[in-house]
């Protein structure tokens, strides 16, 4: 419809909310195709208009339990909002291949992006356009670009505080890429811990890879070469968690005994490993339902709230960690 009219979906929106802010003959031109495509409004049709329509969805690979599970949140709210999902090309190197023109210009209503750069083209100039975005966990933030997250400073802490609640003071943190802004708040929680406990940090005990299986074998591979190699790991995901749980399998170091282990995330693989994961929970499921609802603001012209959203973690605990071993209790501060 709005494309009918020669309008964005947000003007179409203001209309149908009795917004002042439209100018008369635009009003006048949106009011007759309403009533032209005989157009019906769920409701008392201010507060709640029903904007039936497309969102274009883009992420990376769907054998990411990540994505999944934001998937699964984005889907259920889609049906509750009457929004139908199309989804868009896959994203790769934290890039979404879409063509800004070519979306405007689409059916599409507005569009969900999961771990994209938001401050980078293409995602930026959709944003600048006006057309209504949001993305969650962005790689990194742009200003006016409306972000879902969670608290990963706070669960860095924690993850943290939980290790060196068992004895561990020898704690390795197996981060995220260094460009990625919950990595960078991760790893910050980290060192946060390990300054409030009167511990110094050691750059030999602090790697970076993918938030991949493969990364964390890499990660562990350096780690557990140490010649004083830590007694646990901080892993910044799942995924990189798991990866080391394998590397640690193969050299024979047992898990919790020899060495504790926590993730990040608590996607479904972590409650299924062997041991089962200690991680820190995110609301991934909501954290998609949430996505959908922001979206449907924005495109009924109606968002409240700061641009970015943060979801709170909590700690998971299971098997993978266990008090430190022992002979391998260091004092309280280094």
């Amino acid at each position: 419809m709005a494309s009918a009219v020669g309008v964005s979906v947000a003007t179409v929106s203001k209309v149908l909310n009795d917004h002042a802010d439209v100018a008369p003959g635009t009003r006048r031109r949106v009011q007759q195709q309403l009533r032209d495509s005989s157009y019906r409004v769920t409701g008392n049709g201010r507060r709640r208009s029903r904007l039936e329509g497309t969102v274009e969805v883009e992420f990376p690979s769907l054998e990411n339990p990540y994505v999944v599970s934001v998937l699964d949140g984005i889907m259920d709210a889609a049906r509750a909002e009457y929004l139908d999902v199309a989804i868009g090309p896959q994203v790769r190197d934290n890039t979404a291949a879409f063509e800004p023109q070519t979306l405007r210009r689409s059916s599409r209503i507005g569009a969900i992006f999961i771990t994209v750069d938001a401050a980078a083209a293409p995602v930026a100039t959709l944003i600048e356009d006006g057309f209504p975005t949001v993305v969650v966990d962005p790689v990194r933030r742009a200003g006016s670009c409306v972000s879902i997250g969670a608290t990963n400073f706070s669960g860095g802490l924690s993850a943290t505080e939980h290790l060196l609640g068992l004895g561990h003071r020898r704690i390795a943190h197996a981060a995220g890429p260094r460009q990625v802004d919950c990595s960078q708040a991760r790893l910050a929680g980290y060192l946060s811990a390990l300054s409030e406990a009167g511990l110094r940090s050691d750059d030999d005990l602090i790697v970076s890879s993918p938030f991949t299986y493969a990364g964390g074998r890499a990660s562990a591979a350096h780690l557990l070469d140490l010649p004083d190699r830590p007694t646990a790991i901080f892993a910044a995901g799942d995924e990189i968690a798991l990866g080391i749980m394998e590397e640690a399998r193969l050299r024979s170091i047992r898990v919790p005994e020899d060495l504790s282990i926590v993730g990040f995330d608590d996607t479904y693989l972590a409650s299924r490993s062997a041991p089962p994961l200690t991680t820190v929970a995110q609301p991934l499921v909501e954290m998609g339902r949430l996505a959908v609802r922001s979206l449907s603001q924005l495109i009924n012209g109606n968002f409240q709230g700061t641009s970015h959203l943060e979801m709170a973690t909590h700690l998971v605990l299971r098997k993978s960690t266990a008090p430190v071993p022992t002979g391998r209790v260091r004092p309280g501060r280094d």
